[in-house]
């Protein structure tokens, strides 16, 4: 293992001898305690996600031979930041640390709930490379959550090297059990003729699949299609009805698209609840929106108070227009 000579070469040789025995060991766990307090003196020191790590491994009491791998993995992670640390500032959550020890004894042990929450914890430290292992885990035992987020990492190729067939592959298996998402995505490789040929047809099937599974993005898409004849005849009724469903749903694009349109056809009233459920969800451009109403008198008298609160939000976040439009007053 080269990381096994990088602990040599950092004056870790006692440790990369009994690393190299540790898979012929009888008392695997105890052996891979004293491992890494072997070249941890100061746990506290570490970052915080390492520092989960570090209490993972130690206070692990028992496992499945199939999960040793996992165990290995994340002991290369720790010796990673032991030989080359990252400068990370530690700061310890300690009900976030507990938390993380608890799921991955249960995960250890074969519980598939306490995997696929695993998997979430890891996502919500910005560890995804450590979640996917869980996700294909239980992957494959036929979770289509955990197919959807396969399909996910190997569709955006950050933790894993791009895939389209491998995220086909999954978000098809997960969208044979209904997954909403994973349906969407899955409609959106037919439509796009992403690793599959591309069928108009199909993916509008698809996406009314995931539509009628409560996913706004499918209907946001669907009104598009219906709108500009992709995959159907023109149809602007069911186009208005599709993105006023994924507006009510909660996708904020087509919130502010039928707010604009309700502005071009005169309808202030309309148009500033259409942004205000925008806003309402944190959206910049719909803050920004507002903002404009309420300087422009949009559905509602001017109030130039009301318009700077709107654009400091939206600028806030980074909105261009906001920022301009505060220079400007």
């Amino acid at each position: 293992m080269e990381w096994q000579q990088e602990l040599s070469e950092k004056g870790y040789q006692k440790v990369a001898e009994r690393l190299a025995n540790i898979h012929s060991c009888d008392y695997f766990l105890k052996e891979l305690t004293l491992i890494i307090k072997g070249c941890v003196p100061a746990a506290s020191n570490l970052p915080d996600d390492i520092h989960i790590l570090y209490n993972q491994l130690t206070s692990l009491t028992t496992f499945c031979e199939e999960y040793k791998p996992i165990i290995m993995r994340d002991l290369k992670f720790l010796f990673i930041e032991i030989t080359n640390p990252s400068n990370k500032c530690a700061q310890m959550y300690s009900s976030t640390t507990e938390e993380g020890i608890a799921l991955y004894h249960q995960a250890m042990q074969g519980n598939v709930a306490a995997q696929l929450k695993l998997a979430y914890f890891y996502q919500a430290i910005e560890r995804d490379d450590w979640a996917f292992d869980w996700f294909k885990v239980v992957a494959d035992l036929g979770s289509a959550e955990a197919q959807y987020w396969l399909g996910n990492a190997y569709f955006v190729g950050k933790v894993i090297k791009r895939n389209l067939e491998k995220a086909f592959f999954y978000y098809k298996e997960a969208a044979e059990h209904e997954h909403g998402d994973a349906l969407n995505n899955y409609a959106d490789m037919y439509l796009r003729g992403e690793f599959v040929e591309q069928d108009e047809g199909r993916a509008l099937e698809l996406f009314k699949l995931a539509a009628g599974k409560g996913v706004p993005e499918a209907m946001y898409t669907l009104g598009h299609m219906y709108e500009n004849a992709v995959g159907t005849e023109v149809d602007m009724v069911e186009s208005k009805r599709w993105f006023t469903e994924s507006a009510l749903c909660g996708d904020v694009f087509a919130a502010n698209r039928l707010g604009h349109e309700a502005v071009e056809d005169g309808r202030g009233d309309e148009a500033i609840a259409w942004y205000q459920l925008a806003a309402d969800q944190g959206d910049a451009y719909g803050e920004f929106n507002l903002g404009v109403c309420y300087e422009s008198g949009i559905g509602t008298h001017v109030n130039i108070k009301k318009a700077k609160y709107w654009y400091k939000k939206a600028a806030v976040k980074g909105d261009e227009q906001a920022k301009q439009k505060l220079e400007e007053f």
